[in-house]
């Protein structure tokens, strides 16, 4: 199997009028590797509450906090069959699945860098050199990430002028006219589907830094309270609010919450939609960086091969032969096999030659 690097990825990409980019953990582990990976993240979480849990993770030998909360949310459901009599039991391991969610938020909250200025500046120019690759094209940049790198990259490019298309994630001010005076919301907002067509940014799994607030979906900035976003998000935690996060264990668990909320449904129906662009004249094609191409994403990338986007340009880190490797190239290759109209063509790059970060 050939693996390409990454500017030979961008010349056989040439030919398509859009390129997309899907970013995964990989993404935020490549710029910040000491927090970002499941075992830094397991190895900070505090499990005094919640001790079992702890041997879940050991009895199961993995780090990785999504397939302990699916590992809980499947025992519970079928515990009863076996132990009737141990309700109590179920509702436990139910209820420790949920908890295992919160801390996870938890920690990374309490992990994260404080600000922008804790990543290097050469870090930010590299990454918006890698990110204008797909917005100067037309496409769109969707991430399954939650922290604030993504954010803060863009909000440092535009501050700098080093992005040619403004990178737009649907928020902005309310405004009202009234008696003739306008007034504007004091907090940033969703705008909705009103400006669906000029959004390019999609938190398809939420973020640290956006909120559900109630009617509205809330995004937290520096500029309203000049206070960093990473306090902001502990002081919310502190008073019981959690950022709008989609931690579920399974695919299916997690397209029940996005269903539930506009934004994330929105964001969702945005992909779906991208990956079904295309005609015979007007192709587009799609790139992951770091995506794992785990079943418990398949929700997300199910809509590749049901829908026409024309190439998949597959990240690989290191060596192809690794497990973790080769599980992404089986489930890319049957991505190809699913698709019924015209071909889905694979290509795999080298992700450390994208020097996104470097």
């Amino acid at each position: 199997m050939k693996i390409l690097s990454f500017d030979e990825a961008l010349k056989a990409a040439e030919n398509y009028n859009k390129k997309h980019l899907l970013l995964g953990n990989g993404f935020s582990i490549a710029c910040v590797p000491s927090i970002f990976t499941y075992g830094s993240l397991f190895s900070k979480a505090n499990f005094d509450d919640i001790p079992e849990v702890k041997s879940v993770f050991s009895l199961l030998d993995t780090q990785d906090f999504e397939l302990v909360i699916q590992a809980l949310e499947k025992a519970s459901g079928v515990l009863p069959a076996y132990r009737p009599n141990e309700k109590e039991l179920s509702i436990t391991m139910k209820d420790h699945a949920i908890k295992l969610k919160e801390r996870l938020i938890e920690t990374i909250a309490q992990n994260h860098p404080l600000f922008p200025s804790a990543i290097e500046e050469n870090k930010y120019k590299r990454c918006i050199s890698f990110l204008s690759k797909f917005l100067d094209a037309g496409g769109t940049v969707y991430t399954l990430n939650y922290d604030l790198l993504l954010y803060w990259t863009v909000m440092y490019g535009m501050e700098q002028n080093l992005i040619r298309v403004a990178p737009i994630d649907g928020f902005g001010r309310d405004t009202d006219f009234e008696d003739g005076e306008i007034s504007v919301s004091e907090y940033v907002t969703w705008q909705g589907d009103s400006k669906a067509h000029a959004q390019n940014i999609h938190y398809l799994h939420g973020a640290l830094h956006i909120y559900d607030r109630g009617p509205d979906v809330e995004k937290f900035t520096w500029s309203d309270k000049k206070i960093r976003l990473v306090d902001q998000a502990r002081t919310a935690l502190s008073e019981g609010r959690f950022p709008l996060f989609v931690a579920e264990g399974e695919s299916q668990k997690k397209m029940e919450k996005i269903i539930h909320c506009g934004y994330l449904y929105h964001s969702f129906k945005s992909f779906s939609a991208t990956m079904k662009y295309g005609t015979k004249t007007s192709k587009s094609c799609l790139f992951t960086f770091g995506v794992s191409f785990g079943d418990n994403d398949d929700h997300i990338l199910s809509k590749i091969p049901k829908g026409k986007v024309a190439h998949l340009f597959v990240s690989i880190y290191g060596d192809p032969n690794t497990p973790a490797n080769k599980q992404i190239i089986a489930s890319a290759e049957r991505m190809k096999r699913k698709r019924k109209s015209e071909d889905l063509n694979i290509s795999y790059y080298d992700a450390q030659s994208a020097k996104v970060w470097e």
